[in-house]
């Protein structure tokens, strides 16, 4: 036998021995061995923490990313390189939250940042007209940077899953100090007008765009579902929870949008993360979508990444970038594009036309959220694809009943096969509770209105119309909008904030106020939103408020 021969046969009888067995077995040992091998990485790993750790120190925690739809320009097909914005340091979080800090001329000038003025700042509302929070430059520069920093506190970790919990202050800073917009309970909303705090305001922040959350037949339908079915059906659609009060709807939703079928859902939200997330479900799948997306859509993108799917992101409504995407990806894969209709931040209609004809080249599939087009525009308030009449050229429609629907729930159209397959394999549909019986018989109520009295999409139409160009002619910037959500672009966290306080506290104006990380940074606005059953004298009243605040802050 050769030396090498024996050499191996005596390993292997060394190898299997009961004492070498019980050492090379034990967990100290196996830990100390692998930790030998991986020593490399757990270097990396090591390196990556301290300059993580670093990171911290220099800049702190802030609000974590709300919707990674509005996340930079990074990963996105055809969008223009972006230069990293000079980090701050953090101000001590005993500082406490904060306002921008501004000073008045007696004659009613637009305010300037404060300086090197001896004037003294008036706190807590105390200024001579009420017109807002004015705080120390300390506590100002503090809060500035809590609301622009774009750290997330979900990456800390450690022993107590709580901890970031703790640290998180920029809220409860901002209630501190009576600037804290998000959140806010009202009394009760009659539609146009709302009672916030004991007070009548003008509702400009509600999504009820057709005014049909009072309407006397989708009240009525509420009331009679209840006490013919009760409140809830307490199960699934797999199980119990489906009636027939579920599938009417559903035939009427896909005869409303000229489909072969419809389902149903509980939200709006679970529309896009069940079907996103049934029919991306191996890594062949690619989900191909709009920068500015849904969060809704992004969650669902996840949820199918778990099960192999890639996600791609195009460039904001640019069928080019959207050609250049899929082109990218491999024959053996398919891709479902998806893309809201109406932008809910922005107002804007998707190039839907464009993206139909990229879809069509590369044999994708097309999903469209509807949300926020539903009942605003297409013949008949039939939303983004009948407004370019492509009814027959998008796969799938969605959206939600709490915007025009007046209720609370979600639906999709499509083919009957395809959304058999959706209820049989997505599981947050599968195992989530059925939509309550009085909110399916006020969303089919909401939708038999919107066909029966026209006037309402008409009156919309004619109210945000108006709304446009009279903010265009005050010299506010609106942006692309198109539609009943109107932004006003302000670009700058703390001005946003601060025009949101005086238009509610001075105007009785209530508008929804984006900073960041809510929207990116330069992308502040204050996004206001119109309905049906908004009367002159509310809009004269906005335009007024706008119009004194605008100038007050420098915007106009």
């Amino acid at each position: 036998m050769r030396m090498k021969d024996r050499l191996v046969d005596q390993a292997k009888k060394l190898t299997s021995s009961s004492r070498v067995v019980r050492v090379i077995s034990n967990d100290r040992v196996m830990r100390l061995a692998t930790g030998v091998m991986d020593a490399k990485n757990r270097l990396r790993a090591a390196r990556e923490r301290a300059a993580e750790a670093w990171d911290i120190l220099l800049n702190g925690h802030a609000l974590p990313n709300i919707d990674p739809a509005l996340d930079d320009e990074a990963g996105v097909h055809g969008a223009t390189p972006a230069r990293a914005p000079a980090r701050r340091p953090a101000a001590s979080a005993a500082s406490g939250a904060a306002l921008s800090v501004v000073e008045e001329t007696s004659s009613g000038d637009a305010p300037r940042e404060r300086g090197g003025s001896t004037s003294r700042p008036h706190v807590n509302g105390a200024g001579a007209n009420g017109a807002g929070t004015y705080v120390a430059a300390a506590a100002e520069q503090q809060l500035a940077t809590q609301m622009a920093a774009r750290t997330s506190l979900s990456r800390i970790g450690g022993r107590d899953v709580f901890e970031k919990a703790y640290k998180f202050m920029t809220a409860d800073n901002a209630r501190a100090m009576g600037v804290y917009p998000f959140f806010r309970p009202l009394d009760f909303n009659n539609g146009p007008e709302a009672q916030l705090e004991g007070r009548t305001v003008i509702m400009l922040g509600s999504n009820n765009y057709l005014g049909l959350t009072t309407h006397p037949k989708v009240r009525e339908a509420a009331r009679n579902a209840i006490d013919k079915y009760g409140t809830s059906m307490t199960g699934s659609r797999l199980v119990n929870g489906s009636m027939r009060l579920h599938n009417e709807l559903e035939q009427k939703l896909a005869a409303y949008h000229g489909k072969e079928a419809g389902l149903v859902f509980t939200t709006g939200y679970q529309v896009n993360i069940a079907t996103i997330s049934a029919l991306l479900s191996n890594k062949r799948s690619v989900a191909m979508i709009d920068k500015d997306d849904h969060a809704s859509i992004y969650d669902g993108v996840r949820l199918a990444q778990a099960a192999g799917a890639r996600m791609v992101r195009y460039k904001h409504s640019d069928p080019a970038a959207l050609d250049s995407a899929l082109s990218e990806i491999a024959d053996t894969e398919g891709a479902l594009v998806i893309t809201d209709g109406v932008f809910s931040a922005q107002g804007e209609i998707a190039s839907l036309p464009g993206i139909v004809e990229v879809v069509k080249k590369h044999k994708a599939r097309l999903l469209v959220d509807d949300a926020h087009a539903l009942g605003v525009i297409g013949p008949g308030g039939r939303g983004t694809a009948a407004h370019f009449g492509l009814s027959k050229d998008v796969d799938l429609i969605g959206g939600t009943f709490s915007k025009s629907l007046a209720s609370i729930g979600g639906w999709l159209v499509g083919e009957r096969k395809v959304l058999d397959y959706i209820q049989h394999f997505a599981y947050s549909f599968l195992f989530a509770a059925s939509a309550a019986p009085p909110c399916v018989a006020a969303a089919m109520a909401a939708l038999e209105v919107m066909q029966e009295e026209p006037w309402r999409q008409e009156k919309l139409r004619e109210n945000f119309t108006y709304m446009r160009t009279e903010l265009q002619r005050l010299g506010f910037e609106l942006g692309k909008t198109e539609t009943a959500v109107i932004p006003i672009y302000i670009r700058d966290d703390l001005k946003t904030v601060m025009m949101w306080k005086s238009l509610l506290d001075d105007y009785s104006l209530y508008v929804n106020p984006f900073i960041t990380p809510g929207v990116p940074p330069k992308q502040q606005v204050l996004r206001t939103s119109y309905m049906a059953t908004h009367e002159r004298k509310h809009l004269d009243h906005a335009l007024e408020a706008f119009e004194k605040v605008g100038k007050k802050f420098g915007v106009i």
